[in-house]
């Protein structure tokens, strides 16, 4: 295969593309976090936002802890399965009780 000079000097640059995909991999890995441990009392004042919210149909802040990430979305709650213990949002997503850290009423 013959390469001109163009792609010769410029073949070793090309791993430094994937050391930055490697380096800015490596950074969110080390930005990752350890889940909070919630008390029996902050769960269960928890559970109570969240009935008054639904209830209510408020729009509620909730903070929630997801593949090493605390994430944060304003919504509203669409439907509470007590069964599967899954909160479903209006933004048509799916949050579990034990991913949720806290929930804030406005």
């Amino acid at each position: 295969m013959n390469k001109t000079r163009a792609e010769i000097k410029w073949s070793p640059f090309e791993s430094l593309f994937h050391a930055q995909d490697i380096t800015k991999e490596i950074a969110t890995e080390k930005a990752k976090r350890t889940k909070p441990i919630l008390s029996e009392e902050q769960k269960s004042e928890n559970e109570k936002r969240l009935l008054t919210a639904y209830h209510t149909q408020e729009e509620v802040q909730i903070s929630y802890f997801y593949k090493g990430f605390i994430y944060q979305k304003k919504t509203y709650i669409i439907y509470i399965n007590s069964t599967q213990k899954a909160i479903y949002l209006a933004d048509h997503t799916t949050l579990y009780f034990d991913q949720i850290i806290h929930l804030t009423l406005p």
